[in-house]
Order: structure tokens, then sequence, then C-alpha cells
């Protein structure tokens, strides 16, 4: 047992170095000299026929979210063999944007997530921070995920019942994630992604921008007992061996477009959408032999899409927007597929209140040049 644990430990330090290292040349690729991140004396100016800055304003929000995750196994890419995903709860929350900085905090509806008997129990921590400069969006990603249950028993077992009354769960069954994404956009004098998706600032009329960016992360996806239960029918999926953890760090480039419809400058429709490729490291493991069935340098996959639509004023905002984000990863000789995706959808009123001295501590230009 000891020589797991310490062999277990030297693995996640490798790993963490993997995600270190790739952090790092992110942002010595991405990240601007001379100010222009935060707003020296080179930033980008703003084309005021198309975007109105809310400097002053604090936007409050009140909103009503959903998110789910989902864990696939695939032995052809984009046609899961197995899917899992956890119990999605209904959230009510509320948050708030100024400058560059924006904090939400959401809890669990009660009377409306009454469904833990048919699809099991789900706990997740769910930390994201998003820096929005003018040029430049930065997320940070930490999710902490555990109770999953299998989301097509009809594809994968030769005898469901579609009216059974309990979904196979796997209370077991936990994944990690921890990322960083950094994207520049070329048009950010006309375009603005703070006003589709954080609402301080007023898109006036329509406009887009190519999008470049960097990205790493690290995925954990493990249970206690076999990722692929006994009781599951064979398919050939690692060639039918025992496993029951996968280690993925993948570090790459992405790059896609965003738009925004702007009607009467009130009614707004925006779309993104991002593509990568990453150089990525796997590593399928069976933790109580301490057997490693595949290891190596393989290559991952990523699309992060976002819509958002509603009713906008100088005032007030509603809302609808929707996000999702998928990561798959091929494992070597094997060439099978390992995926980890999450979506999210969220019900927004906004309400912008003016401000009588500006909060300089998250107003870098005025402190730092």
């Amino acid at each position: 047992m000891n020589r797991f644990k310490n062999y277990a430990i030297f693995v996640y330090m490798e790993q963490a170095r993997c995600v270190l290292t790739g952090i790092i040349l992110i942002f010595i690729l991405c990240v601007p000299v001379h100010g222009q991140l935060l707003g020296g004396s080179t930033a980008v100016q703003v084309d005021t026929n198309y975007i109105k800055v809310y400097k002053d304003e604090l936007t409050t929000r009140l909103y009503i979210s959903r998110k789910q995750n989902g864990y696939n196994l695939s032995d052809r890419l984009y046609q899961p063999w197995i899917k899992y995903k956890t119990n999605d709860n209904i959230l009510l929350g509320m948050g708030y944007t100024y400058s560059f900085l924006t904090i939400n905090l959401g809890v669990k509806l009660p009377f409306v997530n009454e469904d833990d008997d048919l699809y099991g129990k789900s706990r997740y921590i769910d930390l994201q921070t998003n820096f929005l400069f003018r040029s430049y969006i930065v997320d940070l990603y930490l999710q902490w995920n555990s109770g999953y249950y299998l989301s097509n028993p009809d594809d994968v077992y030769n005898n469901w019942n579609n009216n059974e009354d309990i979904m196979p769960q796997r209370g077991d069954m936990r994944s990690n994630i921890v990322g960083l994404n950094v994207q520049r956009l070329f048009n950010s004098s006309r375009y603005s992604y703070k006003a589709s998706f954080w609402q301080n600032e007023f898109q006036k009329r329509s406009a887009g921008s190519p999008i470049v960016g960097a990205e790493a992360y690290w995925m954990l996806g493990m249970t206690d007992s076999l990722m692929v239960e006994r009781s599951i029918p064979s398919s050939g999926f690692m060639d039918d061996e025992l496993f029951n953890q996968n280690d993925i760090v993948n570090v790459g480039l992405n790059g896609g477009y965003a738009y925004t419809f702007v009607w009467a400058e009130k009614l707004y429709l925006s779309l993104w959408t991002m593509f990568g490729v990453s150089g990525a490291y796997h590593r399928v493991h069976y933790t109580p032999d301490s057997y490693t069935l595949s290891k190596g340098v393989s290559v991952g996959l990523t699309n992060n899409t976002k819509i958002s639509l509603g009713y906008n004023s100088p005032k007030y905002y509603v809302g609808l927007s929707y996000s999702r984000f998928s990561m798959s990863t091929m494992t070597g000789s094997y060439r099978e597929w390992f995926s980890y995706n999450t979506g999210h959808i969220r019900v927004n009123f906004v309400k912008r209140i003016h401000l009588k001295r500006s909060i300089k501590i998250l107003r870098p230009e005025l402190w730092i040049f």
C-alpha cells in the first residue's frame, strides 16, 4: 500500500510539473508587454460607435443556472460508447462584475432537485475565475466532481428496460480538472466579449472578432472499482483490460471566431466557438495491481462554444446564455478516446449601479501606469 501511495504521489508531481510548464509557456507566448493587457498607453482604444464601457458601474446579477458534467469512453472520436453524467442541479445565484473581475455564488434550489433516487447523488466543487481585459481573456478552471450515472444504458446493455425507475449509478466515480485558457481578441476595439457574457459593457452595433489562444489542462478520472464494470457487455474497449484511473495532461493552441448581432441597440445574439489541438500525455492505470495499461504522448482536441441572447439597456439586462466545453484525448496505441465535457445554461437578471467613487484597486489603469 505504501509503495502504491509513493508511486501515486510521484505521478501527480510529474503531472503537476507538466501543467505548470504549460502554464508558464502560455504566459510567455500570450501575455504582451508595455501594459497592453491591463490598459497602459499601448492599450486598444474602444470605438465608441460600437461599444459603451461602464467603468464606474457595478454590474449586479441574479441568476438561475443548471450545469452538468460528462465523462465518455469512445472507440471512435465523437461516437461515445459509454456516457457517464453527473446529476445536475438547478442553482439560484448572485454575483457582480466590476472592471476585469467577476464573482458569482450559487446555491442549490430546494424542492426542485429531488431526483437522487433516480440518478444518484452528485457532489462537486466548481471554481472558475475570469480575468476580462480589452484584448485578452484569461480563464482559470478548478473542478472536482463525484457521483455519476450511466446516461445511455440502452446503448450499453443488450436487454435494458427503458421503464426502469433507477439509472445505473456510479457513486464511486469522480473526476478532477485544472485548466488555464488565455485568448486574444483581434477586433476588441469594436467587439465586446464583456457585453455578451458578463454584461458590464454595451454592444451598440453588430461586430465580430477572430480569436487565438493557448490552453493547458490536467484531468483525472477514476473509480474505486472499475471504470467499465464487469456487468457491462464486452465491446473491446481497451482490449477489455481492467482499469480504474485515467490521467491526462493537454497543452496546446486554439482558435475561432465570435460575432454579436445587434438589433435597435436593444436585442442581441452572440455566438462564440473555438477549436483547439494539443499535445497530450496520458496514463491509463489499474491501481489495485499498480498496473499501467497505456501511457505516453498522444493528441488531444478541445472545443469551447458559447451562445448568448437577450435584451440590453443602459441600466438593465435580461438574457439567456449557454456554454459547452469538451476535451478529448486519444490513448496512444489503443486508439481509444477519453472525453470530458461540461455544459452550463443560465438565465441572468442584471442591474447596473452607478458608483460615486471608483474602486481603484480593481481599476489597474488608475494605479499601474
